[in-house]
């Protein structure tokens, strides 16, 4: 395919997609519409059809964890372990730089819970109202945790997006995570300090009535205790022992369905139905219930769909060869580490962009720079790694992104308000870049 038919095909696919958000209907339609397009421009249906089922079949996991996690969401709030950390939160605020603690929670319930937006909408919500009741501003707060928030897409082991890079470069969790860490701590840390900095600056005006208040409200309708504690630190501890991430999910859903029944007193049926539709807690309380809410398989079914419809559009696009002309000028004389690495985060940020999701953003890179880092000899938790660090982590930041219109829709704040303050997603990139130049510069003086 020549460039220009390969430019022509690739507007088409940014606008049908671009469209979705600006008419505010699912990006689903924008895929389906880019597959029809490219599907019939093909020479070979079959290989088409072929490429995409195998496509499918590759990821079949993930639409596993994707309906997992929209259940384990309802479960977390059912069994009571997110109003107890929301209880106990009360208690630990009083005593901290409040920006920078909104960082740190919510980047450790994110690596647990492992969705950046079900973290947001979840002790998200619940630390921007407090916080805007401290006086701090809003898109500050905001930035900080989504900072937090978004951490789980590039670390967690059963967050969705963490889960497709690994199936797609074919690697390990445990081989990532050791390649990972050496650039995302110097960033975490980078940017605590940014945040312990910014937040001296914003004085507290802590009402103890009302957060005794609310800790009243979680206690009275909810059965609260420590133990709960003991499902999330067992999470981590069964992703580091390797456990299989369906396997860890299932046994956290069926751990946290026999909380909910036996210790929350709740009825099956009811169980049922938030794990179908998604929990929604009633205690009288405003400010509480508008926190307690989220999850649900049903509402994740959209999220599948868009999920299997960017896995069908890669493979049509690879099967038609229909970005190699792009990526040929762009990749041309490739020939150190640096240099590609550099390219894997632009192609991938550059997906990221047009697409308006991360998705594509991590398959079309992971599928078509697999060789060119076998051929330099650089692994595929680098590829990985690169990837969560430039395309994955900048989405929040777009505001015709599906991520910031979702956060948009949840908080009320908009992009451009809250983008300049989300700092961990602004350093992130930077320090991959960093690492790998000098990561260079030491093996050619060594």
């Amino acid at each position: 395919m020549n460039m220009k038919r390969s430019l022509l095909t690739i507007l088409a696919v940014v606008i049908s997609i671009t469209l979705c958000v600006f008419l505010k209907i699912s990006l689903f339609y924008g895929f389906l519409v880019s597959i029809i397009i490219l599907f019939f421009q093909s020479t070979d249906k079959k290989k088409s059809i072929h490429s995409s089922l195998n496509g499918l079949k590759q990821c079949k996991s993930l639409y596993i964890i994707i309906l997992l996690l929209g259940g384990n969401i309802s479960i977390w709030m059912s069994s009571a372990i997110i109003p107890t950390l929301v209880y106990f939160a009360f208690d630990v605020i009083k005593d901290v730089n409040f920006l920078f603690f909104a960082f740190i929670s919510t980047a450790a319930l994110s690596t647990v819970m492992g969705t950046g937006l079900g973290t947001l909408s979840t002790i998200g919500i619940a630390l921007l109202g407090i916080g805007k009741g401290f006086g701090i501003p809003e898109e500050i707060l905001l930035g900080a945790i989504v900072s937090g928030a978004y951490i789980s897409d590039k670390i967690s082991p059963i967050s969705a997006l963490t889960n497709l890079t690994l199936e797609i470069t074919n690697i390990k969790y445990s081989d990532y995570f050791k390649s990972c860490i050496k650039t995302l701590l110097p960033t975490i840390i980078i940017t605590s300090i940014i945040y312990f900095l910014i937040g001296n600056y914003h004085s507290i005006n802590l009402n103890d009535l009302l957060l005794k208040g609310y800790q009243n409200t979680l206690f009275n309708n909810y059965k609260i205790s420590l133990f709960l504690f003991l499902i999330p630190v067992g999470i981590i501890l069964m992703a580091l022992f390797k456990v299989n991430v369906i396997l860890n999910m299932s046994i956290v859903f069926f751990v946290g369905s026999f909380i909910t029944v036996i210790y929350q007193n709740t009825s099956i049926n009811k169980l049922i139905e938030y794990i179908l539709f998604g929990y929604k807690s009633n205690t009288g309380d405003l400010f509480i219930d508008n926190i307690l809410k989220a999850g649900g398989i049903i509402p994740m079914l959209e999220v599948l769909l868009i999920v299997s419809a960017a896995i069908i559009l890669n493979a049509l696009l690879m099967s038609n060869k229909i970005l190699d002309p792009l990526f040929s000028v762009l990749l041309k004389n490739t020939n150190t580490k640096f240099s590609l690495i550099l390219k894997t985060g632009l192609i991938s940020t550059m997906l990221t962009t047009l697409t308006c999701d991360q998705i594509v953003g991590i398959v079309v890179p992971g599928e078509i720079l697999k060789k060119d880092y076998k051929r330099l000899n650089i692994k595929n938790e680098i590829l990985a790694r690169t990837i969560s660090d430039t395309g994955t982590i900048i989405a929040p930041l777009e505001f015709w992104n599906v991520n910031s219109l979702i956060i948009i829709g949840i908080t009320g704040i908009s992009t451009l308000k809250y983008a300049p303050y989300a700092f961990l997603c602004f350093i992130s990139p930077i320090i991959t870049l960093i690492s790998a130049y000098i990561s260079t510069k030491q093996k050619r003086d060594s």
